[in-house]
């Protein structure tokens, strides 16, 4: 792993301005896939910038009868919600299925819809492995 610099971001502005403004700088929620990936030195962020503290954590009703999932909802949360197990049992399951209880302690929504997966036949093939 190389040399990075990290700093917890105290609000969603500035997060999103340092990040923009720093090349090679990334955001870390969970970090159980970008961990991993900078181990490898497949990424290499110079710049951290820890979000899990900004609020983005809620479950909350919608006006149409849905449901806002943040960002930085865990799984373990997200398996937990009483709403989420009784209206959509298929999401839940899938979690549960996903992964072991460390990692649904620590994944975030985001982490998972943005992660990039460990399977080599997904790797970007410009990218060095």
């Amino acid at each position: 792993m190389r040399p990075f610099t990290y700093e917890r971001a105290t609000d969603l502005a500035s997060a999103a301005r340092t990040v923009a403004e720093n090349p090679g700088a990334r955001f870390l929620a969970g970090g159980t896939n970008l961990l991993d990936l900078m181990k490898l030195e497949i990424e290499t962020p110079v710049h951290l910038v820890d979000v899990q503290d900004l609020g983005l954590d809620r479950i909350e009703p919608t006006g149409e009868g849905g449901l806002r999932i943040g960002a930085l909802v865990t799984n373990t949360a997200l398996a937990a919600d009483a709403r989420i197990r009784r209206d959509h049992a298929v999401l839940a399951r899938a979690i549960l299925a996903g992964a072991s209880g460390q990692l649904r302690n620590k994944a975030t929504t985001a982490g998972n819809l943005l992660q990039r997966t460990r399977c080599a036949y997904f790797y970007d093939t410009a990218m060095p492995c």
